[in-house]
């Protein structure tokens, strides 16, 4: 049995390392937060599946991730794609906005 990607949502970020935040829509059924888009330091590109601390032993555990091979090089093509699509229509990404200074009361 073989799960749709019906959606894939990206949310560009500012940083150096961490590119993209993704949420990935499954069968529209269910919604995956929390995948990343990192850059490796020879610039090229890989997906993190969502994670959290273990309270047991302070370990990084992935709270989603595909079982098979195949079936991650699924996700990880059509969240790299998605990505690539969002990066034609946004050369730069947006500055985020300085933050407006407060008058001092005299």
């Amino acid at each position: 049995m073989s799960v749709e990607i019906t959606d894939i949502r990206i949310f560009r970020t500012f940083g150096a390392k961490v590119k993209a935040y993704v949420t990935v829509t499954l069968g529209d059924e269910f919604a995956v937060h929390g995948c990343r888009i990192l850059e490796r330091e020879d610039g090229a590109l890989w997906v993190s599946m969502p994670r959290q601390r273990s309270s047991f032993d302070g370990s990084w555990r992935d709270i989603f991730h595909p079982i098979t091979k195949e079936s991650r090089e699924r996700l990880n093509d059509a969240i790299l794609k998605a990505y690539e699509k969002t990066s034609e229509e946004v050369k730069e990404p947006a500055k985020p906005p300085k933050a407006e200074k407060k008058k001092k009361k005299t």
